[in-house]
């Protein structure tokens, strides 16, 4: 009897995947809840999205919906290419992250908050060179 014969080595490599994925995430939480903290930047809620002010809700949405046009309109070209979807949906968090900085550094009260979200955007690139290098 072989180890995948008994699902022993599907088991081992959903563990091996959740403890990749926990080091991937736990490190970007945790750096950004650290400098949140040194910078005196403003705490951010979890699963709440606040938008600064109306220019900043309109954008985003904006942008939200340009991406979903984008994605629906390339699906012809990308239905088999799973990772061509995976950097439109990289790009734009990228830009989405980019349009959150710029609105906190322009319109925020507190002047550390895009600071933090370009510490956000530099970790979400390495990350994802991670996991680029991790399934390459």
């Amino acid at each position: 009897m072989s180890l995948m014969e008994n699902g022993v080595a599907n088991h081992v490599f959903d563990i091996i995947f959740i403890i990749k994925l926990a080091a991937i995430i736990v490190p970007l939480i945790g750096i950004s809840f650290i400098l949140r903290n040194l910078l005196g930047a403003d705490k951010k809620k979890w699963f709440s999205y606040n938008h600064i002010n109306d220019f900043h809700k309109k954008g985003d949405s904006r942008l939200r919906g340009l991406f979903i046009i984008l994605i629906l309109a390339s699906l012809p070209w990308t239905i088999n290419k799973p990772l061509a979807i995976s950097a439109m949906v990289a790009i734009f968090t990228v830009v989405l992250l980019g349009f959150q900085a710029f609105a906190e550094w322009k319109f925020s009260s507190n002047r550390q908050n895009f600071k933090v979200s370009l510490v956000e955007i530099g970790l979400f690139l390495i990350a994802l060179l991670g996991v680029v290098l991790w399934f390459s």
